[in-house]
């Protein structure tokens, strides 16, 4: 009855999760349709080439950037526009990127812009929505917006400026961007579930940290795309804000793609990846404590982030080949190709443009091929993902004790060989990896004397003394039994060396409160040989090595030469 209640909870959760990827790609299809084939109109004008200078001349609103000479301080300009009448209940709405504005009506200020005046955010608002309700008039009425720009080697901008009704210059601003909106969201959604799904399967050893990084690639630039989308602003406000979450996401995605690259690539390409993520760790750290302590705004360290990006094009090729070496993965190349073909096409041009100054195309460049990249491994990790997950409790509970031994409960051969692929790809990155091998002393004498329930009795004490000498490394380490009376213990942290001298002495004080049992009719006594590994050698040369460390102490124990 329990069993089929636990059948029947995995069947429905399972539905639940199918449901809810089924409504987020119905919800991402619905946003690309209503974004190319809605027909609704709009009762809202765009005055974005309406605009004339001082001099009277038609402007654009893309290079503001004028300087006092003497003291370098941003000096206000001023475009103005005519309107014949304004209707009533009709606003104006407006973004002013990396620059603030006023709005002056008939000469009067009716809108003024707030400056920042925090070291957290910076000198720029970022990305900021103007809403400002305008009296109805039949006369024509002057409009000026005086633009100051907030940083001196760029120019400010004021797009998206619609004269109308206030919910139907909500409405079109939100179906022009809505597409990328969805898109950001579906991919934070997904950042969020690979991460949350790396930590469920990695109690399973059957997740590589390369899926951790994965997630949070994926979830830092859907961070970026989010903010980048302008729709978050529209909706809460607080630019400011979604501003620095922008940036510091910004600021993290060359890093986290790096040591994606670290934890599966090989050789020179892996070389070129520890250095790579150093180098993006450093500017990340740096550019982060200079923004918040007011020394460097992140918009003058970004130069070192864009660099950054452009150089990812040697690791983002190689990274989704390095999924195709599976067999069973091949049948999706005619997925990955095109979407290569559009990455690497789109960061060339990206280069071009960045070479030539050209920063606002090269940025959507970039972000196209952050995109492909990202669904190039998603393409590769989704059925991964999925096939683990759909297993449920129930096979979870069957793997378990398919790598379990039955006496001691520690994991046994099988389970040992199940995690030597990943123990290689630890030693492969050069990460530190502890072998620990253990032998009991004098069982064959134990079972020939006291019989095999006594000897049955001390295998058991020693997997509860090693459970009890590492209780408190569960993550770290990981105990089997691999014969008869040996035992092995893997310790995969950087501080392997202290782990083993505190768990070996927990072990020892184990073994003499056990000794003082009475009638137990036997000493415990266990034999150990401790090896630290660093790249360099093999998990079977090792474990050799660890082996024969296990046999001197035995020798050393039993007080012969």
């Amino acid at each position: 009855m329990k069993q089929t209640i636990k059948d029947f909870a995995n069947t429905t959760l399972l539905r639940i999760v199918n449901w809810g990827f089924y409504l987020i790609i119905a919800v991402s299809l619905w946003g690309v349709l209503i974004r190319f084939f809605s027909l609704t109109s709009f009762d809202a004008v765009d005055l974005s080439h309406s605009w004339k200078d001082t001099t009277g001349g038609y402007c654009t609103l893309s290079g503001f950037g004028v300087y006092d000479g003497e003291t370098g301080e941003p000096v206000p300009q001023s475009v103005y526009c005519r309107l014949d009448k304004v209707e009533p209940d009709t606003a104006i709405i407006f973004r002013a990127r990396s620059c603030y504005a006023n709005l002056y009506v008939n000469g009067v200020l009716i809108h003024e812009d707030y400056n920042i005046h925090s070291p957290l955010y910076g000198n720029s608002p970022g990305s900021r929505w103007h809403v400002v309700s305008l009296s109805a008039s039949k006369l024509p009425v002057s409009l000026c917006l005086e633009v100051t720009t907030c940083y001196a080697n760029s120019k400010g901008l004021i797009d998206h400026i619609y004269l109308g009704s206030a919910q139907d210059i909500y409405r079109k601003v939100t179906f022009e961007h809505i597409f990328g909106f969805i898109l950001s969201s579906f991919l934070l959604i997904c950042g969020f579930v690979i991460i949350i799904l790396y930590f469920y399967m990695r109690k399973g050893q059957t997740a590589g940290k390369d899926l951790l990084y994965l997630g949070l690639a994926t979830f830092f630039s859907a961070q970026w795309l989010g903010a980048e989308s302008m729709l978050w602003q529209l909706f809460i406000g607080h630019s400011e804000i979604i501003h620095l979450w922008g940036y510091t996401a910004l600021v993290a995605i060359p890093t986290s793609y790096g040591m994606m690259a670290v934890y599966r690539l090989k050789g020179k390409l892996h070389t070129f990846s520890i250095i790579y993520s150093l180098v993006s760790a450093v500017a990340m750290i740096a550019s982060v404590i200079m923004q918040l302590f007011g020394i460097m705004d992140f918009h003058y360290s970004l130069m070192i982030t864009r660099i950054l990006l452009v150089i990812l094009i040697p690791l983002m090729v190689p990274l989704v080949l390095s999924y195709m070496k599976n067999d069973r993965q091949k049948a999706k190349k005619h997925i990955i190709f095109p979407l290569l073909g559009i990455l690497v096409v789109c960061v060339t041009v990206a280069l071009v443009k960045y070479i030539l100054g050209s920063y606002d195309d090269y940025s959507s460049y970039v972000r196209i091929a952050l995109l492909c990249f990202l669904l190039c491994l998603i393409v590769y990790q989704f059925q991964h993902i999925v096939t683990t997950f759909s297993k449920g409790m129930k096979a979870d509970m069957l793997h378990d004790l398919a790598l379990t031994d039955y006496m001691t409960g520690l994991y046994n051969r099988t389970a040992f060989n199940e995690h030597v692929p990943e123990y290689n790809h630890i030693i492969d990155s050069f990460s530190p990896l502890g072998i620990i091998q253990f032998d009991v002393n004098n069982l064959k004498k134990v079972n020939d004397t006291l019989g095999h329930e006594k000897g049955d009795m001390m295998i058991k004490a020693v997997a509860d003394g090693l459970r009890y000498a590492f209780v408190h490394y569960d993550k770290e380490c990981a105990s089997y039994r691999t014969g008869g009376d040996e035992f092995l213990t893997i310790i995969n942290a950087l501080n392997a060396d202290e782990i083993y001298n505190t768990c070996i002495a927990r072990l020892k004080h184990y073994c003499e409160d056990f000794n003082k049992r009475p009638d137990l009719g036997f000493t415990l006594t266990i034999a150990h040989g401790y090896v630290l590994i660093k790249g360099g050698r093999t998990l079977e040369e090792a474990i050799d090595e660890a082996d024969a460390l296990m046999y001197e102490n035995k020798r050393m124990l039993k007080g012969l030469k």
